[in-house]
This record gives structure tokens, C-alpha cells and sequence, in this order.
């Protein structure tokens, strides 16, 4: 039933590629939909709420920008939701009600994650709410700076139904002990196993200053996109720039704000100072600081 309920979702549901919307695979989505139960909060997940058996939907919900959806689940299944709203996202008849949170933001960034564990922590119960989160494994450090140090990932990675692909290997992570017999506790055939030994190669530092929320604060209040999106989280969508250019034109920008030392593997993504995304090919580490950058 849940294979057939995620075939019909990715057969009948378009990515929206405005909304950054990548699916997980059938499997991905499979094997996510078998280890949650009761009250659950989908963010940003849609497609494994819709893996789910309809009765197995009872207790959860939909949080999601996009409003597709908002007719056929109706009130009881769906709420609009904004992740620069962080918490107030929540209304407060869901807060402290669901028994597990399965996030996927669009984007990777240390701003939206924060806005989500806001949002998380508004609506699982407490104590004991359980999470699972996917992410690049680079991210492991912030997830456990924003959810506590019982982030764990797991051998299950998640592949995605794109056929173009993501640039970059995502990673699952979750806040308890597996069960031997769980699904995301074995490997996913989908995904190769030399991209599990890349993403647990290194890990991003998490070394920002607590400032960083402010300047993210102001940047968003000045910002006007689609939902009030934080500028640095826009994807590169093409420009006339070549690399050496607009290198140069985000390590102007940068000087003032220092970014931290990142590793980044092959196929990973470079996270300029404006969220620009420059995609390698290679390992390299990258200091940026003082409109330098240091290539190790």
C-alpha cells in the first residue's frame, strides 16, 4: 500500500522547481512513511504524507508553502506554512501535539534550519518527540546545535525521484536509537556507498557568531521574494558571469563578513556570500575571510 500510495504521488505531482521542490524516491519515501506513526508533522515533506496509507493519516499534518494540496486535505491535514515564520507558523491548536517531526527544508542553509527547529520544536511533544531530518552531512554540527546532541544520521540515505538529481548527496538524521529491524537502519541500494564514505568524510564548522541571526534578521526584513524568502537561501538560476568573475564579485561582498573554513566534496555546491551556488569538482577546503580565499 505505501509503494502504491508513493507511485500515484510521483506520478501525479510535478516538481515545482520556483519552490525548489525535489520528491524522494519511492523508496526513499517508502522507507521514511514505515518508521514514523501516529501524530506527525510533515514540513516541507508533502510526498512521504501522501506514501502514508490513508489510515495512517489521521493524526497528521502538512506544513507547506505550497497550497496545492490545501483543498484536497483540507483544514485537518494541511497548514500553510512559511518557514521564515519560524514558530509562529504553528497555530496554536497543533503546538505540542504531534509525536514525530519528518523535515526536508529547500534549502540547506544555517538560517532556514533555524527557522525550522523553531517551528519543530512548536509542535512535537515534549518530552519525547522524535525527528527525522535530511540534509547534507555537512550539516550534522548545526543540527545538533539547533536540536540537542542526540542528532544522529543514520546508514539509510534518501535519494531523490528528479532524474536531474540534487548537486549533492543528502544525509537522514534522527534524534533516538534505531530499532534493528528499522528501515532506516540499513542501507539504500539507490544510493552508492562511496558517496556514504564522502559525506562522512568531514564535517562543515558551525563556529558563526550569535550576531549572525540578527544580520539574517535584517537582510530578510529587507529582502522582497516569493514568501518573503531570506535572500541568501536563492539558488543561482543562471547568470553571464564565468567563475573567475563571480568569485571575485562575491568575495568583494563577503570582505566584511567572514565566513568560516568549509570542506566541500566532489559535486557539492559552494555557498557564496550572497547564497550563489558554484558547483566543484574536486575536494577542496575553502577559507574566506578578509576578501582572501585559501584553497587547501
Amino acid at each position: 500500500a505505501i509503494e502504491a500510495s508513493a507511485g500515484a504521488f510521483l506520478t501525479s505531482t510535478p516538481e515545482a522547481a520556483a519552490l525548489n521542490q525535489y520528491w524522494y524516491s519511492r523508496r526513499t519515501m517508502g522507507a521514511i512513511a514505515r518508521e514514523v506513526d501516529g501524530a506527525v508533522a510533515f514540513f516541507s515533506t508533502p510526498s512521504v504524507f501522501h506514501a502514508l496509507p490513508e489510515g495512517s493519516r489521521a493524526a497528521s499534518v502538512v506544513f507547506d508553502l505550497d497550497t496545492q494540496w490545501a483543498a484536497a486535505l483540507g483544514a485537518r491535514h494541511f497548514c500553510r506554512f512559511d518557514y521564515e515564520d519560524g514558530a509562529r507558523g504553528v497555530p496554536e491548536t497543533l503546538r505540542g501535539t504531534f509525536d514525530w517531526a519528518v523535515v526536508d527544508p529547500p534549502f540547506i542553509t544555517r538560517h532556514v534550519w533555524t527557522r525550522y527547529a523553531d517551528a519543530v520544536r512548536a509542535a512535537l511533544k515534549e518530552p519525547g518527540g522524535r525527528l527525522v531530518l535530511t540534509t547534507v552531512g555537512e550539516n550534522e554540527a548545526l543540527l545538533r546545535r539547533l536540536f540537542g546532541a542526540g542528532i544522529r544520521k543514520t546508514p539509510f540515505m534518501p535519494a531523490m525521484h528528479r532524474s536531474s538529481g540534487l548537486p549533492y548527496q543528502y544525509s537522514l538524521f534522527v534524534n533516538y536509537a534505531l530499532a534493528e529491524d528499522s528501515p532506516l537502519a540499513a542501507w539504500n541500494p539507490e544510493v552508492p556507498r562511496a558517496l556514504f564514505a564522502a559525506a562522512n568524510a568531514t564535517r562543515m564548522e558551525d563556529d558563526h557568531d550569535d550576531d549572525d541571526d540578527d544580520r539574517g534578521a535584517a537582510a530578510a526584513a529587507d529582502a522582497s521574494h516569493l514568501g518573503r524568502r531570506h535572500a541568501d537561501d536563492a539558488p543561482l538560476t543562471g547568470t553571464s558571469l564565468s567563475f573567475d568573475e563571480l568569485l571575485a564579485r562575491e568575495l568583494a561582498r563577503s570582505a566584511a563578513q567572514p565566513q568560516p573554513t568549509a570542506w566541500l566534496m566532489r559535486g557539492a555546491p559552494l555557498l557564496m556570500a550572497e547564497g550563489h551556488r558554484v558547483v566543484v569538482d574536486t575536494f577542496v577546503r575553502l577559507h574566506v575571510a578578509e576578501g582572501a580565499v585559501r584553497v587547501y
